[in-house]
């Protein structure tokens, strides 16, 4: 019954990916991408917190995120981050963009952003996520992701009821994702720049 349970809310969770928009729509955007300095030294963030045994890494000069998911231990994510020293307010941004956007198994792997908020840090283990894939590979158009598409406070992959929006005026951590049961096995994601969409 438990599993059926289980099955039954995976349905009423499910988020469609947000997927890359018509390059012409660019346009009218205005993009302010992270640059090193701003990011810092990304570090690794992998399911062996919980007794998993994932591996991932990312290679900064070429924009690549890479690993491989396994299901071991009940595990089965991992990913990379960036902790800034200092909040950032982005709360004059729309959202993230991601451009020239590349993964593995386009029809299948969907991957996570993943944004800590001033609010994350008093709840232990606490983040908010948004899918997104590129199921056609193209690179023509940018992968734009706002930030209302972060609405649902998380802990340990678990919705938080009664928690607040994401705030953009007090943003602690940036990471991208790759988690069961999209992901199991082999990946790697590649994009050109990334940063703010105004």
């Amino acid at each position: 019954a438990w599993a059926l349970r289980r099955v039954f809310d995976s349905i009423l969770e499910y988020q469609p990916p947000i997927v890359p928009r018509d390059s012409s729509l660019a346009t009218e955007l205005t993009m302010e991408p992270f640059t090193p300095a701003q990011l810092g030294e990304a570090r690794n963030v992998m399911d062996s917190v919980m007794g998993g045994v994932s591996q991932g890494g990312w290679i900064p000069d070429a924009k690549t995120f890479f690993g491989e998911t396994s299901l071991r231990n009940n595990g089965g994510f991992a990913s990379v981050r960036w902790r800034f020293p200092n909040a950032q307010n982005w709360s004059y941004a729309k959202g993230i963009y991601i451009r020239g956007l590349k993964h593995t198994d386009p029809q299948t792997h969907t991957f996570r952003i993943i944004l800590k908020d001033a609010m994350c840090e008093r709840v232990r283990l606490a983040n908010f996520k948004a899918i997104f894939s590129n199921p056609e590979n193209s690179a023509e158009g940018p992968l734009l992701i706002p930030f209302d598409a972060f609405d649902k406070m998380e802990q340990m992959g678990r919705p938080m009821q009664g928690s607040p929006a994401f705030n953009p005026s007090t943003v602690t951590e940036i990471g991208i994702m790759a988690i069961k049961p999209s992901v199991v096995g082999a990946f790697q994601l590649e994009f050109d720049d990334w940063g703010l969409y105004m």
